[in-house]
């Protein structure tokens, strides 16, 4: 069977041991039936061909020679430790440098939120440009112009405000320590939009947001929840106060979701109804989230939502006072726009962008010039092999198998520099996120080791293995056995002709 062929691949001696017996087992056989000793072993034939026969049939053949060339590089690993230990080490840090900027570069930037169908979710901006001609991005909305944006896309898409998240003072019940948390308002229906389900208690609904200041209901995201309750069920129903509000806790967010301001970790969410700047028409205090329904493209929604932007705007711009022409016309001139905000929409994101993407181009240049340098000690270490390669060619190997040998061994190198520098990666990505911002507010970024991590670390070993081994394995697969077994120079360089 084929699990019987592949675990008798790990079997090793004992597999040729077994072997052995069987066909000794044949020949005693034969001897019992009277025959002639001698004549018994000639018809038999080869013993070493029917043992490698015998052998490929209960084996998987290049599973074998790969197992076998595994141990046989490991060997070499150890003949030449000091070498070795050189190579892996140069290599950890140039691949722990790689995996902790992926690491940066995947949390900030990369990872989805852990939201229902976070392909569809978009994030609103609009373009304006200063006195001086330069552009400025703008983020914020006033809450009466989120309202009639909505009512406009209604059947295609759902329309969610999310403040930033303030820190702010608050305390629990009659405790008068005051603390600091990050709260902050969302639209009732958030939860809900995003396919989010509480840990304890319930979420905020659309309910709980529909008149100005009636709802003070909040709740906590696990994260919090975690370091403030110690994941107290008892938590829920408690009071707390932010200023001159009373909320109730109502429930515990899912573990996962911290917010949509990535770099930044929510402590509370609260309807926004309960911020005061819901009724000002010329505060911009919101972000806007649009999440498409299934089938819907982005375009025709921002088409339709530029007609009340640019109604709201024009409304807003009558009230203005001693505004002047060229003023206002920038003001009318905005343009609204949609990015994809799958993984979420943050100022760090776009300060650290460019940064960060610079930052993975340096590191990848320090990896090229790692395994250049590896490549060029095990182009000459296959050198100075090059007649027990050609004794190989001579007994049978193929350039096929030899390029397997030689990345092989090229691949423990790789493999114990990723684990290194792996280890490297853990400590450093997390040492610069916590230096990104000051230290009373550092940023905290999600940076799990999932499957995500994985499959970048194994691509990353397996790119290093040929990137470093090609070359050599190469080489040493063109050895000419003749002019090696001979005592030539250079077994691998073709004759040169003397005139």
């Amino acid at each position: 069977s084929l699990w019987s062929r592949i675990t008798n691949v790990l079997r090793g001696d004992r597999l040729s041991r077994e072997i052995d017996e069987e066909l000794q087992s044949h020949i005693e056989e034969a001897l019992a039936q009277s025959r002639d000793p001698a004549e018994a072993r000639r018809s038999f034939g080869s013993a070493l061909r029917r043992r490698e026969e015998s052998r490929d049939i209960r084996v998987i053949a290049w599973l074998d020679s790969l197992r076998a060339d595994a141990v046989f590089g490991w060997r070499q690993l150890m003949k030449r430790k000091v070498t070795s230990a050189a190579a892996i080490l140069s290599l950890a840090l140039a691949i722990g440098s790689c995996t902790a900027a992926f690491r940066l570069i995947d949390a900030l930037l990369l990872r989805p939120l852990p939201v229902a169908h976070p392909e569809l979710l978009y994030s609103l901006y609009h373009q304006s440009s200063d006195i001086d001609g330069n552009t400025r991005i703008i983020y914020t909305y006033e809450y009466p112009m989120f309202r009639q944006m909505r009512a406009a896309v209604k059947d295609q898409a759902e329309l969610i405000a999310i403040s930033y998240p303030y820190p702010m003072d608050l305390t629990y019940g009659a405790d008068e320590d005051m603390e600091r948390a990050r709260v902050q308002y969302v639209s009732g229906w958030m939860f809900a939009s995003f396919g989010l389900r509480p840990t304890v208690g319930r979420t905020l609904d659309e309910r709980d947001d529909l008149t100005l200041g009636t709802h003070p209901y909040a709740v906590l995201s696990y994260d919090y929840w975690t370091r403030r309750f110690g994941r107290d069920p008892k938590a829920v129903g408690r009071t707390l106060h932010i200023g001159n509000d009373i909320y109730t806790i109502v429930g515990v967010a899912g573990e996962r979701f911290t917010g949509t301001e990535t770099g930044i970790v929510t402590d509370i969410f609260v309807p926004t109804m309960m911020n005061a700047a819901v009724a000002n028409p010329s505060a911009g205090w919101i972000r806007v989230f649009v999440q498409l329904k299934p089938g819907v493209t982005a375009e025709p929604v921002s088409d339709r939502l530029r007609v009340p932007f640019r109604v709201f705007r024009e409304a807003l711009a009558k009230g203005f006072t001693g505004m002047n022409r060229e003023v206002r016309d920038r003001f009318l001139g905005e343009t609204l726009m949609v990015e994809p905000a799958a993984s979420g929409v943050s100022g760090m994101q776009r300060d650290y962008r460019r940064p960060l993407i610079a930052l993975g181009m340096l590191v990848a240049l320090v990896l090229l010039i790692a395994c250049a340098n590896i490549a060029n000690l095990m182009t000459a270490q296959a050198a100075a092999r090059g007649r027990e390669m050609a004794l190989r060619v001579s007994i049978g190997a193929g350039p096929v198998r030899l390029v397997q040998m030689v990345l092989v061994e090229s691949g423990w190198v790789a493999v114990l520099a990723s684990v290194a520098g792996g280890v490297f990666a853990y400590w450093s990505a997390p040492f610069v996120v916590a230096r990104i911002n000051p230290p009373d507010d550092p940023a905290r970024l999600s940076m799990p080791a999932d499957w995500r991590m994985l499959g970048f670390a194994v691509a990353l070993t397996l790119a290093v293995t040929f990137l470093f081994g090609l070359m050599p394995a190469l080489r040493a697969s063109a050895v000419k056995p003749a002019s090696a077994l001979k005592g030539g120079d250079d077994p691998h360089s073709r004759r040169k002709l003397i005139h």
